[in-house]
């Protein structure tokens, strides 16, 4: 993947060629905008049918559609309404208004960890009906220590309607509700971070050794690890930890793929295969729909390898090579899907996904503190354990 950086004589040639010529019209910023990211999905998209679609008079009907006061969230919205169409994942264009935005720059940028930061208290959310729901709480972040919990309803940001990118730097104040009904005002102290540098803080604070009742008088030792993104600093905090598990003598071990970013390679395995040529335990990984990218490649090696079970939900089927740029001043990022990966040993992922050895039904609204792909996962091991007495 590579970032592209427009030149101005670029977009003025890009937008020629483009079948309408109204964006020339004088302080129009959307139409602008619209016409250069679609031009350059137009050059850049790998499948030259466009899915069977009839491309140029479809990015003339978006060039029509636009309002010149459109902002930069709606002019994204229109414009992945029809980029969805195209049925390749790794195409969409984001704005500075959406989470999503500084979540990729932050990943796709190398010099550091600490590229792109916003105010971010360590909530992912989905917007279901209008609503917001939290679909992820990054482990250590300041709204998990505030007891922020998934399927919390957002409400209100410092007395506005609540959005992801709301936060400001220090004192917030944020309105949720737990179960649809009550509601509880939280006070949080938001630092400004990087969303990557929130990811590799958070995958290392998720390491824990979980106590369970096998039954007998005998406890079961779990050691649990969520990778929420792949960066090297995450592989290597990875690997110390399973070696601390093993030093500690865990009788098993789960691996939560859930949430965050994908972009892992069939490297961040390597820690679980020593792990288990030292020492035989039941091994888990944790799936669902939020998992996509280089996390189902993970999930399909673990089916095709042995290495463990799969429990949870079907993965997102979302596995494909793409290009990546940051347009206008960076204040859009897109990507455009430049082909296909090959099909890995366990099949093909894009469109499709990796279905789980065990379903779990997830819980995304109002689920009172409850993960039950990890408690299935973790009255699973336990149960075996205690047939094993």
């Amino acid at each position: 993947m590579w970032s592209m950086r427009l030149r101005p004589e670029l977009i003025a040639c890009l937008l020629s060629a483009l079948p309408l010529a109204t964006w020339a019209q004088d302080n129009c910023q959307a139409l602008t905008d619209t016409s250069v990211i679609l031009s350059v999905v137009t050059e850049q998209f790998y499948d030259r049918s466009f899915n069977g679609l009839n491309w140029p008079a479809e990015v003339a009907s978006a060039v029509e559609s636009v309002d010149c006061g459109d902002s930069p969230t709606q002019v994204t919205s229109r414009i992945n309404a029809l980029l969805s169409r195209l049925g390749a994942s790794h195409t969409a264009a984001f704005s500075t208004e959406e989470l999503d935005y500084w979540a990729l720059n932050s990943q796709y940028y190398f010099d550091s960890l600490d590229g792109y930061p916003l105010a971010f208290a360590g909530i992912l959310a989905e917007r279901e009906e209008e609503k917001w729901f939290v679909s992820a709480v990054l482990d250590g972040s300041v709204a998990a220590q505030a007891g922020v919990q998934v399927g919390d309803e957002l409400l209100q940001l410092n007395n506005n309607p609540f959005s992801p990118t709301g936060f400001v730097p220090g004192d917030n104040r944020l309105r949720v509700s737990p179960d649809g009904s009550d509601t509880r005002e939280i006070a949080l102290s938001v630092p400004q971070q990087s969303l990557m540098r929130a990811f590799v803080d958070a995958s290392s604070a998720s390491a824990r050794v979980i106590e369970l009742d096998a039954g007998n008088d005998r406890l079961l030792s779990v050691g649990y690890y969520r990778i929420w993104a792949g960066r090297d600093p995450i592989q290597r905090d990875f690997q110390s930890t399973l070696d601390e598990y093993y030093d500690a003598d865990v009788d098993a071990l789960v691996v939560d793929l859930r949430g965050g970013l994908g972009a892992t390679s069939a490297d961040y395995l390597a820690p679980v295969r020593y792990l288990l040529a030292r020492k035989k335990m039941p091994v888990h990984f944790l799936i669902d729909v939020s998992v996509f990218g280089g996390k189902e490649l993970l999930a399909s090696l673990v089916r095709h390898d042995g290495l463990g079970q799969l429990v949870g939900a079907t993965t997102a089927g979302e596995h494909r090579p793409a290009r990546v740029n940051r347009l206008l001043n960076d204040r859009y990022f897109l990507m455009v899907a430049t082909g296909a990966f090959p099909a890995p040993e366990g099949g093909v992922i894009e469109g499709v996904g990796v279905e789980p050895d065990i379903a779990v039904e997830t819980c995304t609204r109002f689920c009172a503190g409850h993960d039950p792909i990890l408690d299935a996962s973790l009255q699973i091991l336990a149960s075996a354990v205690e047939s094993d007495s």
